[in-house]
C-alpha cells in the first residue's frame, strides 16, 4: 500500500493517483499532469458565441452611438444660436420659448437628415480605418469586403430596385395599425424634399455602405464564429431591424437583413448586400405615385424582376464565373479570425 504524502489515504501500490484527493502518485502521473496542464485551454463554442456577440453588439452601438453624437452636436449647436438670438433682442428665455426651440429643433433636424447621415457615415467609416489600421489589420478583409463577378453585382442592383417597389406597395396593403403607417410617414416625410444629389450620396450610397459594413461585414462575422449559420442570419437581422426605429421599419428592414446575409454567403463577401441597399434606398427617391393603376403596374413588373434577378444571382457557381469579369476591391484575405 501506498500513502499519500497530502491527505495520508492508503492507495495500492500500482495506483497512479490517490482515491481520496487525486494527488499524482508517480513520476509519470504526476508528468502528465504538467503537460496536460502547459496545454492551452480551447475555447468552448459557447465562449466564441457569447464572445462574438459581445463585440456584434458593441459594432452597432458604436454605429449608433457616432450617429447620435453627430444630432446632438448639431442639435446642441443649433439651441445655442436660438437662444442667443433671443437673448440678444431682451426677451428672456421662458418656458414656452423652451417648448418651441424644442419643436423647432426636431425639425430642422429631419430637414438636414441627409447631411447628417452623410457626415456620421464618413465618421463611422474614417473611425474603422484608423481601428484597424492601428491593430494592423486590412480594413477590407476585417469587413468582408472580397472580389464579386460584376454580372452578380448587376442582378443585385435590378434586384435592389425591384425589391424597394415590392415591398413598399405589399406594406400598403397589410393590415397594420394606423398609427404604424403615420410613424413610419413621419419618419421618412423629409425623403426627396432636399438636394438629390445630397440625398443620392447619404441616403443610398452612404447608408448602403456604412449598415452593410457594420451589420453584415462585423456583426454578422463575429457572431458566426461560434453559432450556427441559420442562428447568425437571424441575430444579425434582428440586430438589423431593432435599429430601424418603428414597427413596420423593423419588420421589413429584419427580413432585408436575412436576405442581405443569405446573398453575402453565396460568395462569401457583403458587396452583393451592399449593391443591392444603396439600389434598394435608392428607390425610395424616385418611386413616389398616388397613380393606383401605375403602382400595380410597376408592383407586378418588379415582382418579376426581383424574381429573375435572384434566381440568376443564384443559379451558377462562384468558381464557374468569369474571373476577367470582376470587381477587383479586396486586399489578400489575412488575419480573418483575430478580431
Amino acid at each position: 500500500m501506498m500513502r499519500c504524502p497530502r491527505c495520508q489515504q492508503e492507495n495500492p501500490e500500482n495506483g497512479q493517483f490517490c482515491i481520496r484527493c487525486g494527488l499524482p502518485l508517480t513520476e509519470n502521473a504526476r508528468a502528465s499532469c504538467m503537460y496536460t496542464e502547459a496545454q492551452p485551454k480551447k475555447e468552448s463554442r459557447t465562449g466564441r458565441f457569447l464572445a462574438g456577440l459581445a463585440k456584434a453588439v458593441c459594432y452597432v452601438l458604436l454605429f449608433i452611438l457616432i450617429q447620435s453624437a453627430v444630432i446632438g452636436i448639431y442639435g446642441a449647436y443649433y439651441a445655442m444660436g436660438e437662444m442667443s438670438g433671443m437673448l440678444s433682442g431682451g426677451f428672456g428665455i421662458s418656458e414656452d420659448f423652451m417648448y418651441d426651440i424644442s419643436e423647432d429643433l426636431m425639425e430642422a433636424v429631419f430637414e438636414n437628415i441627409s447631411l447628417l447621415t452623410l457626415i456620421s457615415g464618413a465618421l463611422t467609416i474614417l473611425f474603422l480605418a484608423v481601428f484597424f489600421a492601428l491593430r494592423h489589420k486590412n480594413l477590407f478583409t476585417e469587413c468582408g469586403i472580397r472580389t464579386v463577378p460584376l454580372s452578380a453585382l448587376i442582378w443585385c442592383a435590378l434586384a435592389g430596385t425591384a425589391l424597394n417597389v415590392v415591398v413598399s406597395v405589399t406594406i400598403s396593403f397589410l393590415p397594420l395599425p394606423e398609427a404604424w403607417f403615420a410613424g413610419l410617414e413621419e419618419q421618412y416625410q423629409y425623403l426627396g424634399e432636399t438636394n438629390i444629389f445630397l440625398e443620392i450620396l447619404s441616403t443610398a450610397i452612404m447608408t448602403g455602405l456604412v449598415e452593410e459594413t457594420i451589420f453584415r461585414g462585423l456583426a454578422e462575422s463575429r457572431i458566426r464564429r461560434g453559432a450556427p449559420g441559420w442562428l447568425t442570419v437571424i441575430l444579425s437581422a434582428l440586430l438589423f431591424g431593432i435599429c430601424h426605429g418603428t414597427p413596420i421599419a423593423i419588420g421589413y428592414a429584419a427580413l432585408l437583413g436575412a436576405l442581405f446575409s443569405v446573398m453575402n454567403r453565396r460568395y462569401g463577401s457583403i458587396l452583393p448586400s451592399v449593391i443591392t441597399h444603396i439600389f434598394f434606398n435608392g428607390a425610395a427617391l424616385w418611386f413616389v405615385t398616388e397613380d393606383s393603376l401605375l403602382i400595380l403596374a410597376m408592383y407586378l413588373i418588379c415582382g418579376g424582376v426581383l424574381a429573375g434577378s435572384l434566381y440568376l444571382y443564384f443559379r451558377k457557381n462562384p468558381e464557374e464565373e468569369n474571373n476577367s469579369d470582376s470587381v477587383p476591391v479586396s486586399a489578400p484575405d489575412n488575419n480573418d479570425d483575430n478580431q
